[in-house]
């Protein structure tokens, strides 16, 4: 992938694994700079074995788990058990601390492909024709961008929930039909102290002035 970036003259932040030897540079670092409180950053050349192959810049990331329990990365070293540590690899010129920024702004994205994956069954699917598995992936899109906007327009509660806690909250609840009034009337089955949030979800939908023109041509 990286070839391919350089062939077409991007730039590039990629997380990469700690193999061994990414782990012995990484254990050597000293010149670590602090971004915020229990995250630092350092950077060093790493010069592959392999024939032809050229140097590349990493970026590593070391977060203190006593300041930072629930910040990502892996336990590296044994004698080294408070700090988490993750490493990428960049073409990028820039000092550390406005590469950080810059990764720092898209990290969640990995948690967004991670969740396409496993709720949305991204990498289960492999169709015999090129366009109809094109298809299906813009389908798949089409499903998580109405998900998300079904969250930030109506539930409104300032954090992101995954498909599979919306299902069990919001979609996997029993259900039946009565007539009432001329009427059809959808009950849910539903505890006490869940109704409120329910409801107000409903009339959030009621007030909902979608941002797409339907036409009927």
């Amino acid at each position: 992938m990286r070839n391919c970036l350089e062939a077409r003259a991007l730039n590039y932040i990629i997380a990469v694994r700690c193999y061994p030897n990414i782990k012995r540079s990484i254990y050597g670092l000293k010149n670590w700079v602090e971004i915020c409180d229990g995250i630092d950053v350092c950077e060093f050349i790493h010069y592959s074995a392999q024939k032809g192959a050229k140097p590349r810049r990493h970026f590593v990331v070391r977060k203190r788990i006593e300041r930072r329990p629930e910040a990502g990365g892996k336990l590296l070293f044994e004698d080294l058990p408070e700090y988490r540590y993750s490493s990428c690899v960049t073409n990028l010129e820039l000092p550390v601390v406005q590469i950080w920024n810059l990764y720092n702004g898209r990290a969640d994205y990995e948690n967004r492909i991670k969740e396409l994956k496993q709720d949305f069954g991204l990498e289960s699917f492999c169709l015999k024709d090129f366009w109809a598995t094109e298809a299906s992936f813009r389908w798949i899109m089409v499903a998580y961008n109405l998900m998300m906007f079904f969250q930030h327009a109506r539930l409104n509660q300032g954090r992101i929930r995954t498909l599979k806690t919306l299902k069990s909250q919001c979609f996997a609840i029993g259900a039946w039909t009565s007539d009432h009034a001329r009427k059809t009337v959808l009950k849910l089955s539903l505890p006490h102290k869940k109704r409120p949030w329910m409801d107000a979800i409903a009339r959030n939908i009621e007030q909902l002035n979608f941002p797409i023109q339907f036409s009927n041509a």
